[in-house]
This record gives C-alpha cells, structure tokens and sequence, in this order.
C-alpha cells in the first residue's frame, strides 16, 4: 500500500493515529502546532467565532481567523458556501470572497452550491484523515483542522518503530519539491501560468507559492524554499519581524541603489508589497522583485 501526498509517495501500510501520538517524542512542535492557525483551519460552528451567526443548516467553520472564517452547511445532502464569512478587519459579516454582493434567488442568498470534488479538496486542505468517495468528502474518521498527519503522512508505523518507520518531512524536501507539498493547500502554478501570475489573475497573489515560484530569487538561488522564512508549526511572523530581513540580507548586500534604507532595512516593505483582494483581505505578495515604477 502506497499513501501519498502531491507528487510523494511513501511505501508505507500506515494507519491514522492522532496528534496526541506525536507529543510525547515531539513536545515542542506539538505545543506550537496546537495554537497554530493551522490546527485551527476548520472547526465545527459551534466552537468557533461563528457561533453567534450560526445557523441550522450550517455545520463547520473554515478559517482560523487570521483574516476571515467562512461557514459551510449542507442543503438536501450537498455542500454550500455561506453567502456571508466574517471577516477579522471589520470584526463582522461580510459578502463572502467571489459571492454575488445582492443575490437574487433563495440559495445564492444562502451561498454557493459546491460539487463533491471541490467541497472534497476544501476539507482535505482544511482537516486531516478526509476521505474522498465519489458521493464527497467522507469525514468519518476526520480530525479538524492542519493536523501533524496531513503533512507528514499517517504515523503507525513511526510510532511502533520510531527509527525504522517511515515519514515524510517536507523541510528535507528540495525547495520546488517543498513548495509543491505546500501548494497542494496554498496552491501551485498551472501548466498555462506565466512569469507575472498576480498579472495574469489578480486573485494569484493569495496563493504564496504561485508566486514565489516565479521569482527570480527562488528560480536563481535553488535553496529558497517556504521554510526558509516559515515554520510551518507556528503562525507565520508579523511582516515587521527582522527575521526576513536577515534571510534577504544571507544572499544580498547593500548596494548603492539601498543607500536610503536605515541599517534596519525593511526588505518587505519594498520588494514583497501587500495586494487587496476586497475590502478586508490583504496578503502579502510573493513574487519578490523589484516594482515597476508608476503611478
């Protein structure tokens, strides 16, 4: 039996064990990843910030929070996107990302329909040990949220015989290899994107890798990789952080063309800018490079 995650395989006959089974040899990651927003991804209505909105046919909450959470129910067996999400800057409801402003009809004013392949994917991005079947997600054995297993596969076999038992560590990865393991949630290119994918589709720079792929510091350096700035057991830092000034400065020099900058530098600030997508959702823009000017 083969388990696989993206592109890697791993020959293992490995069952599910929980997060709890990778605490007592990995207490440090596990106290991390618990208050990550990633094991906060998905969480039944009831216990998330949503509850007060909740409603009866919604069941779980997608989103930590860090920018948004938006709730998902099902209507007669199939899975929808609620119409309304909350959103962290406005500490309220608000139209849903990509959802009609003043729907018409009694379900877009409930939310978006979702086939049983997409609805399938958001759970699988969203929660651990999700099963696909042909009639949707199978959510019998699942655990919420970006558990220890969803990235590093099932553990049964590490925990019988920890050196012997087979894991996949995404960090030992080669950088393109990493980014693909991390962009089977956050998003990869597609066979048809170009050199500018944020150009191409504004909504491109929600989805890191997409664009950190097609920069020249990730196409010309070969190491950088996501956990060159990230630690995926902890949230990520403020964009203030010097931690990503110290990366930039490992590969880059002060020129003449930074004799403005303060010793402190604030490499972000000018070659990773933050893009809008909506009033209450900013992300930072991935592809570093060196901005056109204009008006």
């Amino acid at each position: 039996m083969k388990w696989a995650l993206g592109l890697i395989a791993l020959p293992l006959s490995a069952a599910y064990v929980g997060s709890q089974a990778c605490k007592p040899c990995h207490p440090s990651e596990f106290d991390r990843q618990t208050r990550s927003h990633h094991a906060q991804a998905l969480r039944p209505v009831a216990e998330s910030p949503l509850r007060e909105f909740a409603m009866d046919k919604i069941e779980w909450a997608f989103g930590a929070g860090a920018q948004g959470i938006t709730p998902v129910g099902r209507l007669n067996g199939q899975y929808f996107e609620g119409q309304l999400s909350y959103y962290s800057r406005l500490h309220g409801l608000a139209t849903t990302f990509g959802h009609p402003e003043h729907p018409t009809s009694p379900i877009a004013k409930l939310g978006i329909l979702q086939d049983n392949r997409t609805i399938t994917h958001c759970f699988s991005c969203h929660a651990t040990n999700v099963l696909p079947t042909a009639d949707g997600p199978d959510l019998t054995a699942m655990q919420p949220g970006v558990q220890c297993e969803r990235c590093h596969g099932p553990g049964s076999a590490h925990v019988a015989a920890p050196a012997r038992g087979q894991l996949l560590n995404p960090g030992r990865l080669a950088p393109a290899a990493q980014a693909q393991v991390c962009g089977e949630c956050h998003r990869v290119a597609g066979p048809d994107t170009g050199d500018e994918p944020e150009l191409e589709n504004p909504v491109n720079v929600r989805f890191a890798p997409i664009g950190l792929m097609a920069s020249r510091c990730f196409r010309e350096s070969k190491k950088l990789a996501c956990t060159t700035c990230h630690n995926p057991h902890e949230n990520a830092r403020p964009r203030t952080d010097d931690s990503y000034n110290r990366v930039c400065k490992s590969c880059h020099s002060a020129g003449k063309s930074h004799a403005h900058v303060s010793s402190a530098g604030d490499c972000l600030g000018c070659h990773m800018k933050q893009a809008s997508l909506g009033p209450y959702l900013r992300f930072t823009d991935h592809r570093i490079r060196v901005y056109s000017l204009g008006p």
